[in-house]
């Protein structure tokens, strides 16, 4: 294959294309880069020194804490994005059925507003709604049924579940948009004919909607992990021990991005902070291939 086959055929637009290639290079590819090769050295304030796979050999025998941030990240991950894909593809399908296009607009809009509005914003908001006793918003609402009132950040026990109940909320919209791009896009043909097959609304969606969706379900999976194992300004947010410190209680919201964050920029251990960014990056990346082949074996199925 010449390169006549796959460069733009213009000279501008293969500048844009390499611009575009130098670009990633230098602000993705490289800091992953330097991020292993810092892993071998331990790098502190005033210290700079060649470790080998010390750094490594750590973190698999003498890190209790990484063990356990990774097992919390793990369980946010499993809260997290089964709750983002029922809750968007629910929405998407009431939204799918308004015919008004001013109205389906107007929903479709308040629903992604949280999506857009800054996490930070959103994590200071729900930190008063969670507040415990009948201060916090949530437990008064809950209290009007007979429920709670709940310490939600307060206990190992429930903060965790808080996060995640927040981050569903927030990233329930983003997945409705595109949930809802896709049923626009299956033909209504499909529909008509299995309804003259005598297929009910369960069978159309479980035969026709679910597999014709496959694709953007594994994109919103996928994406919504990655954004579940990356989340920090939450957890720096809303979560503040009474000694100040932040992640708990006991560690129960110590997410392994806001950990390493905490390793390497809080505490200076930046050569032990990143051999645990780069043992996570190859966590992730292997995580979201085996959902991108699990998904797509699925989908050929």
């Amino acid at each position: 294959m010449t390169t006549e086959n796959w460069l733009p055929k213009h000279t501008f637009g293969r500048i844009i294309l390499f611009g575009a290639f130098a670009f990633m290079a230098l602000m993705l590819w490289f800091p992953i880069l330097e991020m292993f090769y810092w892993s071998l050295f331990v790098k502190e304030p005033g210290i700079y020194q060649f470790a080998g796979l010390d750094n490594y050999r750590k973190l698999f025998t003498d890190d209790p804490v990484f063990w356990k941030s990774l097992r919390v990240t793990f369980s946010f991950a499993i809260m997290v994005v089964p709750g983002v894909v029922i809750l968007g593809l629910l929405l998407a399908l009431a939204v799918n059925t308004i015919r008004n296009v001013m109205v389906r607009g107007v929903f479709t809009v308040a629903f992604f507003t949280a999506y857009v509005v800054p996490l930070v914003a959103i994590a200071l908001v729900w930190r008063y709604i969670y507040l415990p006793g009948k201060q916090g918003m949530l437990n008064v609402v809950l209290d009007w049924v007979g429920l709670g009132p709940f310490r939600w950040l307060s206990t190992s026990e429930w903060a965790l579940r808080s996060l995640a109940i927040m981050r569903i909320w927030k990233e329930a919209g983003y997945a409705m948009v595109l949930f809802l791009a896709g049923l626009q896009s299956i033909p209504t043909t499909y529909f008509e004919a299995a309804a003259v097959d005598g297929a009910n609304g369960w069978r159309r969606f479980w035969h026709i909607t679910v597999p014709l969706l496959m694709p953007t379900i594994a994109f919103v999976v996928i994406i919504t992990t990655l954004s579940a194992f990356l989340a920090f300004t939450e957890v720096y947010v809303m979560t503040v021990e009474s000694n100040g410190g932040r992640g708990g209680p006991n560690f129960a919201t110590n997410l392994m991005a806001f950990h390493i964050f905490n390793t390497a920029i809080a505490y200076g251990h930046e050569g032990y902070g990143s051999a645990m960014a780069a043992v996570f990056f190859v966590i992730m990346v292997g995580v979201g291939y085996l959902q991108y082949r699990f998904i797509r074996a699925a989908y050929e199925y």
